[in-house]
């Protein structure tokens, strides 16, 4: 174990720093606008393509990857229901209530990317294995879907209350 730490460059240090900070800013209560509802999950799925393994099995690959997207998708719509968002004053973002499960998110996101990236440095031969690739692929498309997701729950939410000229502000 603590050869893997040993060899872990000094960006994913930051990079788990970084993890902590927004996950443990996300138990307050926070404002999204669309924009930052789009950009964060666009980002993260971006990233997660790319660092998925393909090699001689494309198809595999992205195929669990968006089998987890599905199966992360369905989850966060029970994980992260609509009740207790509000508008601002505004009516141009969402408050949305503080909560734990964005940094645990998160730190699933950051583990299954260092798991991946230490077996592709270390077992470069047992990460191109079939279930390796499959186990990654829906490992990484699962968290993307509880982002992804997430967003799409509040999206909807913020549109729908914009949309809304209800006197009422909660749903």
């Amino acid at each position: 174990m603590l050869d893997a730490l040993e060899g872990t460059p000094l960006w994913v240090y930051g990079a788990f720093l970084l993890v902590w900070y927004y996950g443990l800013s996300a138990r307050k209560t926070n404002r999204e606008s669309l924009r930052s509802l789009i950009i964060t999950p666009a980002v993260l799925a971006v990233w997660s393509l790319f660092s998925i393994s393909y090699l001689d099995r494309v198809e595999l690959a992205v195929g669990s990857w968006l089998a987890g997207i599905m199966l992360g998708s369905l989850t966060s719509l029970v994980l992260f229901p609509r009740r207790g968002l509000t508008f601002d004053e505004a009516r141009r973002q969402l408050i949305v209530p503080g909560t734990w499960k964005v940094l645990g998110i998160s730190l699933l996101f950051f583990a299954v990317k260092y798991f991946i990236g230490y077996q592709a440095a270390v077992h470069p031969a047992t990460s191109a294995d079939a279930n390796m690739i499959v186990l990654a692929g829906v490992a990484s498309g699962f968290t993307i879907g509880l982002f992804c997701g997430r967003a799409a729950v509040f999206c909807r939410a913020l549109l729908s209350l914009r949309d809304n000229n209800e006197s009422e502000r909660t749903i």
